[in-house]
């Protein structure tokens, strides 16, 4: 997504944006991805902000299940030419020359997204899992195994911890 100097001077509020998973590279998340972006000018560059919204389809961690779940995230960059900004070493800030017609920020947009994905994935708080023996996936049913009884050496290291 490009980001033109002239809008950039004159700045823009609000800017409704939608862009496809496809142009971003990514395969997890839904089809379209709204950012409402804003920019204001400063005395070192330009400030784009503002919001993506989307959906990303996940695998839960405990059932093995796809679900979709909500994907929100920040958008805080500064453009600009400024070597002792762009030498902080934040990863906020993007080189923007003062001979730069317009500058790129998908990279940046794909990044925050990739970070927004959850760590631990579960489909509902109430998630059961799966059945440590037979596998059945215990939210849809309940598994007819018996119930392994603690071995010997269980029973062993249950003393030591008494």
């Amino acid at each position: 997504m490009k980001l033109y100097r002239t809008e950039l001077e004159s700045g823009f509020k609000n800017k409704q944006i939608i862009l496809s998973s496809n142009s971003l590279k990514l395969e997890k998340v839904n089809e379209k991805i709204h950012c409402e972006l804003s920019s204001d000018k400063g005395s070192s560059g330009y400030r784009v902000f503002g919001a993506i919204i989307s959906k990303i389809n996940l695998l839960c961690d405990r059932c093995l299940v796809n679900y979709d779940n909500d994907l929100s995230a920040k958008l805080d960059v500064m453009l600009t030419n400024n070597e002792e900004i762009i030498n902080e070493m934040s990863s906020d800030v993007i080189r923007f020359m003062g001979s730069d017609d317009f500058v790129d920020i998908t990279k940046i947009l794909r990044d925050i997204i990739l970070l927004e994905e959850p760590v631990k994935k579960i489909c509902s708080q109430d998630c059961k899992g799966l059945c440590s023996s037979c596998g059945l996936n215990l939210n849809n049913d309940q598994c007819k195994c018996k119930k392994i009884e603690s071995t010997q050496n269980l029973k062993e290291l249950e003393k030591l911890i008494n």
